[in-house]
């Protein structure tokens, strides 16, 4: 498959995220239209009629679905990747932190999907750096031995921070989200022994990891993903590898557990 029409999608719906989710039915087997729209607002997507409607015209303007084809097409070819479905829709232009941290923008992969939420604020190169990200997980679980449910937080950190060492590859470091260097090696060697080791096997879905991963309670904001980086990136310092021959390696190699 490919980048799916879903502009045509909210169109025809007359933006209604409801209609849009129920055409969404047949990509989750087992979940309710109503869940996937909530599982999906949580990760980015616009929340209204209006503000999808008017969002979407904006993003036609700026050709994001063409320009997400020719690089979804490009990424295929490099990485010798899956075809999944690539769904695009406007983000929550209410949303702040979205805005704040990301600028408008966030994308959400299975092993079987990709969804990408863009601003009309988003530049082209933006555009293509989250899609990147997005079919960096997809390769990897493809070729990754565990299902997505029995993954622990090593595994985690391990695929956010080759994701985003790709998108450094390919579009340098200002285009790698702002997580990547929100702290120093010096803090992130103490988050890894403090913080992430001894929760390593902590599976996905528990307290525990998503804590650590996005950082709550106790623990530095985005403490998980940005410890990935810092342990992708010195793998990466220490070998003739790029971020693609990376893809089927264990976790717990990456990491030299």
């Amino acid at each position: 498959m490919t980048v799916i029409g879903t502009d045509k999608w909210i169109e025809e719906s007359g933006g209604d995220p409801a209609k849009i989710c129920a055409k969404l039915s047949r990509y989750f087997p087992s979940a309710s239209a109503k869940e996937i729209q909530h599982h999906l607002t949580q990760f980015g997507m616009y929340i209204s009629a209006k503000q999808g409607s008017a969002l979407t015209k904006k993003l036609q303007t700026n050709n994001v679905w063409d320009i997400s084809s020719n690089e979804f097409k490009l990424l295929r070819s490099k990485w010798n990747g899956p075809s999944v479905p690539v769904f695009i829709f406007p983000s929550d232009s209410d949303n702040k932190v979205l805005t704040r941290e990301f600028n408008g923008k966030s994308g959400l992969a299975f092993a079987d999907k990709i969804f990408l939420f863009i601003s009309p604020n988003n530049s082209e190169t933006e555009i293509k750096a989250i899609l990147t990200h997005e079919y960096n997980h997809v390769c990897r679980l493809n070729l990754f031995p565990k299902r997505e449910e029995d993954c622990t937080l090593i595994d985690t950190i391990i695929l956010e921070g080759l994701a985003e060492v790709a998108v450094a590859e390919r579009f340098g470091e200002d285009f790698t989200s702002s997580w990547t260097s929100l702290y120093s090696d010096r803090q992130l060697k103490r988050f890894w022994k403090e913080f992430v080791y001894p929760n390593r096997d902590h599976i996905k879905g528990s307290p525990i990891h998503e804590k650590v991963l996005y950082g709550s309670s106790r623990y530095p904001h985005m403490a998980g993903y940005a410890v990935g980086y810092y342990v992708v990136r010195n793998f990466l310092k220490s070998t003739d590898y790029h971020a693609e021959d990376l893809l089927s390696l264990p976790s717990t190699e990456i990491a030299r557990l």
